[in-house]
Formats: C-alpha cells, structure tokens, sequence
C-alpha cells in the first residue's frame, strides 16, 4: 500500500499543476482562503507562479517598488508577507514549504531575503530589520520551528564616549543542505556553510567557516566535524 502512494505521489509531484491538487487535497484545502492582501505605495510587484499554493496566508507591503517573488510548487501554511519602506525583494525560489506557519518580515530600503529551492521550513521569523540588509539560505536547508533569524537589533545601542551606534545590522548567510533545528536564533552576522547542522535551542551569533559540522550551545560552537546529514530515517 505504501509503494502505491509513493508512486501516486511521485505522479502528482512532477508536474507544477498537479502538485498544486496533490497539496490541495492532503492539505484538505479547497474552501481555505489563499491570502488576504493590503498594499499601499507606488511600484509594488507580486510575481507569484500559479502551482503556488498558499493557505490564510497575509500580504502587507507599506512603501514603493517593493517585490515579491515565488517560483513554482512552492508551499506557504499561515504565513505573513510583510514589507514596510521601498526597494525591498522577498525572492522565493522553486519548491520551497513553509509547513506550519512563519513570517517574511522586512523593515527599511533596498533590503533582501532569498530562499533557493527545495528548502522547508516548520515555523520560522525570518526578519531583515535594516537598510542594505539581507538574509541568503541555500538550497535543501530544513528548519524546525519556533527558530528566529534577523539581520539587526531594530534599536540602536550607543556608546557614551563617541556618542555613536554600535549596533549596525550585518548579513545572514546559510548555505546548502543545512538543517537548524527547535528553538533556535540565529544573528545578524552568522555564516554557516554547507552541510552543516545547528543543534536545539542554540544562539548562533558567529561566522564558522568549516563544512559539515555541527554547531551548539549558548553561544553555539563547533560540537563535531566531518558530518553530513539526510531527511530520511536509515
């Protein structure tokens, strides 16, 4: 019985449409609202493919010549789009799944979050807070939920003897095939190369330059070397 539904499956799923009625009806999805959408500004672009199939997902866009972009087959579940300022892009790559809820969040101008194919998430705050910021995750990544990811500290920290911030956003960067874990956050600044895996409940605030390893801790640390990982059980 499981090898039929297997083969079922592997029909409805090489073909973007039929990948839309497959998630349609597992989902139990027909009479669920897509999106509800409020934009307000000049230039505002949705690019949305039609195999997307999105479920009471919300749409805010404040400001001008903003751009959201979805690929084919991808999945969003209660997800909330939001952009307020100009010149901003939320880049979508193919067969991406947000499973059980999350937010796009970004704050200012000529700010970007970009998620290649193939990646999934549970239930994650993805947050680009500062201009000429951004968030970058690679292809194949799976995140667990309640995991928290942004670019600054949306507040300024001043130091008293030069009267200046020091708190300035800085880039996120995740490359592919890594895995992130429950209850994790990870900070402005962080790098984590391919292959790589952060442990549950870690604060990663650090760049690891190594592949493959797998990182944990308050703040997070290597814990081990030469790994790699799959979705399946073997």
């Amino acid at each position: 019985m499981s090898q039929m539904k297997n083969r079922v499956k592997s029909v409805f799923t090489n073909s973007p449409s039929l990948t839309k009625f497959y998630r349609l009806i597992s989902k139990k999805a027909f009479l669920k609202k897509a999106f509800s959408k409020k934009i307000s500004g000049r230039g505002n672009k949705l690019k949305i493919k039609s195999s997307v199939l999105l479920i009471d997902c919300k749409i805010e866009i404040l400001g001008n010549n903003n751009l959201i972009n979805i690929d084919e087959t991808c999945f969003f579940n209660h997800v909330t789009f939001f952009i307020k300022g100009n010149n901003n892009i939320i880049n979508i790559s193919k067969n991406v799944a947000f499973n059980r809820g999350g937010e796009l969040w970004i704050e200012d101008r000529f700010c970007k979050i970009n998620i290649d194919e193939n990646t999934s998430f549970e239930n994650v705050h993805i947050a680009v807070t500062e201009p000429y910021s951004q968030i970058s995750i690679g292809k194949d990544c799976m995140f667990a939920y309640d995991i928290d990811l942004r670019t600054g500290d949306s507040h300024s920290i001043i130091d008293t003897n030069t009267n200046h911030r020091i708190n300035y956003a800085k880039n996120i960067e995740i490359g592919d095939h890594v895995w992130v874990a429950a209850h994790v956050t990870i900070l402005k600044g962080v790098r984590l190369m391919k292959n790589s895996i952060v442990a549950t409940r870690s604060l990663v605030s650090g760049i690891f330059e190594e592949e493959g390893i797998i990182v944990g801790g308050v703040p997070a640390k290597k814990l081990k070397g030469n790994i790699t990982w799959c979705r399946e059980r073997i």
